[in-house]
């Protein structure tokens, strides 16, 4: 599993992957990683292709990040994106409920 997390441009991540640094219990970190593009696409990330792609490879089996702002504050958006994360055969664990920002 990884660890990601979307921060605006400039901006430091630590205060963001520090809400992902508990896990569940038995739940192994092999990437932390961001991207400090701010809210752009999340088709347009590149970390977040490159979480996607060792998915796909079976690298990785899901990611875990603070939010669903995390991958978009746009519903129809976070939506797809859900679905190419499954689509890979991974899944997305949000520290905080969906609806909470």
């Amino acid at each position: 599993m990884a660890r990601y997390a979307l921060v605006p441009t400039g901006r430091d991540p630590a205060d963001r992957l520090a809400q992902v640094s508990r896990l569940p219990d038995g739940w192994e970190v092999a990437l932390t990683t961001w991207d400090a593009t701010g809210m752009t696409d999340p088709a347009t990330r590149p970390q977040l292709a490159r979480l996607l792609h060792a998915i796909r490879a079976d690298e990785l089996n899901g990611l875990i990040a603070p939010s669903r702002t995390d991958i978009s504050v746009f519903p129809d958006i976070y939506e797809d994106t859900l679905r190419t994360i499954h689509a890979c055969g991974g899944f997305l664990a949000l520290v905080r409920d969906e609806t909470e920002l």
